[in-house]
Parts: C-alpha cells; structure tokens; sequence
C-alpha cells in the first residue's frame, strides 16, 4: 500500500513542482511577460508539435489506431458536455455563466498535463495518444462554439464562430499528427541532423509547458466566484472522470487504455479555454477561475486516481 501511494506522488507530484517553479520564478520576476510569450509560441508552434510528429511518424499508425477506442474517447467527450449542460443547471446561478461552466468543466489540459503524466507512468506518450489529439481536439472546438454560442446571445460571439472554426483545422497539434500519419504510411524518416533536432525540441517540450502553466498561474483568479468554480473543480477532476472510468470498464477497454481515458477526462482545465471563452463573449473570470483552481485541485485527484490504478494493477 505504501508503495503505492510513494509511486503515485512520484507520478503526480513532480509535475506540480514544476509548475510551482514557474509560479515562484514569475514571482521573483525572474521569469517575466516577454519570456513567457516566447515559450508559449515555441510550445504551441516548434516543441509540442514536433513531439506528436514524432510519436506518430515513428510508429505504425495501421497496427495502432483503434477505432473502438477513438469512437468512445469522441463519443464520450459529447456525452460529457450533455451531462455537465444538464449539471450546470443545479449548481450555476445565472444563465450568463453557463457557457464558461461547462466549457471549463469539458475541456482538459490533454497535451500539456496530460502527456506529462502519461511520460512519468509508461515512458512516452505513444502513437494512440497522439493520434487523439488529432480526432478529439477538434472536437473540443467544435463543442466549445457550439456551446458558447447556445448560451450567450451576444452579437460578439456569433461574430467569433467562423474564426474559431477556423482554428480547428490550422491547430498546429492537429497538422503535426496529420503529417505524422502521412509519414508512417509512406514510411518516410527525417534525415538524422533534422531528426535529431527534432529530438531535443521533444525533451524540451514538456518541461517548457509546464513551466509556462505555473507562470501564468494568478492566485487572484481563485476566488472569482469561488463557489461555482469549486463545483465545475469537482466534477471535472472527480466525477467526470470516474463515469467514463466506469465505461471504459463496462466497454472491456484495455488497462492501457483505461488510464488514457482517464488522463483525457481527468486532467485539469485547459488554459485555452479561458482564451476561447473570453473571445467568444462568455464569462472570462469564471473560466480563468476553473482554469486556477482544477490545476490546484488535481495534485490531489491525480495522486489519488493514480493510487487507484496501482491497487487495481491498472498500471
């Protein structure tokens, strides 16, 4: 038991100092505005792009898609957002939150803390990861307009559904994917200087995430309407992903899979979403306080489900 609970910290905990590093290292001014803005474009642009290319070119994307799986990670992300609409109406107060609630509460941080943890657990992100980020990322924006748009009636969000549906397809995360199962198909390699390179922008590119994350992390943000916040918290980090756990198991998923599920509905709200819902008119400081306290709140739920996995011998 004891084990167990050492290797779940192990997991879950350095992922979080690292953040806290970032947030102490803005504090300290030794990290400023201008550095954050340069890592964030060489994250989203040249690091986490080149990563998935990789993840995906090297493998054999024929011997590693799984329809199953695919359909039931787009599937249940639908079905998610239909059952936290349906929740919203018990715990949220004014019908103007409602799109920033239900955005903040679907959509997870995948690629940044998602990968982290699944590179401290296995080893490496691996094919089938990446080739999510192809099938449910655009699934996200699509959720995500429709939703903001439904519930916000404002001229600027409608305004906004045509470029925001323009960003799906131009996703740099998307492209990269789409490239790498180009390459695997045709099996073509970089040559070894380009591959190299891209090498160490794939090292680079999770510490580099999750130092940004803890940058922008605003202590102020936590306690905009702290109430609403705390219960989006909990059921993105506790009852999301333990119904779709659940089916997971009831759908005979492999253990493999299971904990991919897992991280794709248990990781905490993406930093995007807050940037999506501003732009689109919806209720900026409540999805700024999702983002703030589901990156808090998943130290626990992640050291916890982790802990979980090992006692089943689901990892």
């Amino acid at each position: 038991m004891l084990d167990n609970f050492i290797f779940s910290l192990s997991v879950a905990l350095p992922i979080f100092l690292v953040m806290l590093s970032g947030f102490v290292l803005k504090k300290k001014n030794i990290i400023k505005q201008d550095f954050i803005q340069a890592a964030n474009f060489i994250v989203f642009y040249i690091a986490l792009p080149l990563k998935l290319f990789n993840s995906v070119s090297q493998s054999s994307v024929s011997d590693n898609f799984d329809l199953k799986f695919i359909s039931f990670a787009i599937l249940g992300t639908t079905v998610s957002v239909i059952i936290i609409y349906i929740y919203s109406k018990f715990v949220v107060d004014e019908k103007t939150k409602v799109g920033a609630f239900v955005h903040g509460t679907f959509r997870g941080n995948f690629v940044y803390v998602g990968f982290s943890l699944l590179e401290n657990v296995t080893g490496a992100v691996g094919p089938l990861a990446s080739l999510i980020v192809a099938f449910v990322v655009p699934v996200y924006n699509v959720l995500a307009v429709l939703i903001l748009v439904l519930t916000n009636s404002e001229n600027k969000s409608k305004n906004q559904t045509k470029n925001a549906l323009k960003n799906i397809i131009t996703n740099p995360f998307i492209i990269a994917v789409f490239l790498g199962i180009i390459a695997s198909l045709i099996k073509f390699r970089l040559p070894i200087i380009l591959q190299n390179t891209a090498n160490y922008f794939d090292v680079l590119a999770t510490p580099l995430a999750l130092l940004t994350i803890g940058a922008t992390f605003r202590v102020d943000k936590l306690f905009v309407d702290i109430k609403t916040a705390a219960a989006a918290a909990i059921f993105k980090l506790f009852i999301n992903p333990g119904l779709a756990v659940m089916a997971a198991l009831a759908f005979n998923l492999s253990n493999s899979e299971i904990f991919l599920i897992y991280i794709l509905f248990g990781v905490p709200t993406s930093i995007s979403s807050a940037i999506i819902t501003a732009a689109m008119g919806g209720d900026e400081s409540l999805a700024a306080s999702i983002v703030m306290v589901t990156t808090l709140g998943s130290v626990f739920s992640l050291t916890l489900f982790v802990f979980l996995f090992r006692i089943f011998s689901i990892i």
